[in-house]
């Protein structure tokens, strides 16, 4: 009878710990769920690195790392243009090579605890001016302007209300046109992936 009712009163402890680890695993959740959000700050600048793409370096042009202005519309929507410039002499020959990059992305956003999860349309505009020389030794300028529209998603990881840390991957089209050219030319197009390591700082 006393082994019967110890294995009762076992039992009955078991289920009490059980239940105690259920309830704190619950009130731990609920907790983590409603946790407050970092709010957004409205404005934020960063730098966009980015790593060397194959296509850009095959017809010459350096791909910059650029300057980006986070504009924070609300909790769920963002606007962020960027800026980004390169410029080149080589010693030997005084030859110059310049390209600047304006483009703007459109965002989506949804924030979970502090990392904030963000995806849209992200396009860019960038003339690139390449000095050459003929035989004869006069100098040209050859300007290529390239277009590129693509889809974007990236996530940052908020520390705090004033810096994140995050990154972001998209899938660009790319139309590259020799400038004062016959209109017939067409130009180069492709299709390339862009993945870049962003660092924001807001204000």
């Amino acid at each position: 009878m006393k082994k019967l009712n110890n294995m009762k009163t076992k039992q009955l402890i078991k289920i009490k710990m059980i239940l105690l680890a259920i309830l704190f695993g619950y009130e731990t959740l609920n907790a983590q769920a409603n946790e407050k959000l970092i709010k957004l700050q409205p404005i934020g600048f960063g730098l966009h690195i980015e790593q060397f793409k194959w296509s850009d370096m095959e017809m010459g042009v350096v791909p910059a790392n650029k300057i980006v202005v986070t504009v924070n519309t609300s909790q769920n929507f963002r606007i962020e243009p960027e800026i980004g410039y390169n410029s080149m002499k080589d010693k030997n020959s005084d030859l110059s090579d310049k390209s600047i990059h304006l483009g703007c992305s459109l965002f989506l956003m949804g924030q979970r605890n502090n990392t904030n999860i963000y995806g849209g349309l992200k396009f860019g505009n960038t003339t690139h001016k390449d000095e050459t020389e003929d035989w004869q030794g006069e100098k040209k300028d050859k300007t290529l302007k390239i277009f590129s529209i693509g889809p974007a998603i990236g996530c940052e990881y908020l520390f705090g209300a004033h810096f994140s840390l995050g990154g972001d991957i998209s899938l660009k089209y790319t139309s590259c046109k020799e400038q004062d050219t016959d209109p017939e030319d067409e130009g180069q197009h492709y299709l390339s992936t862009d993945t870049g390591l962003i660092l924001r700082f807001y204000f």
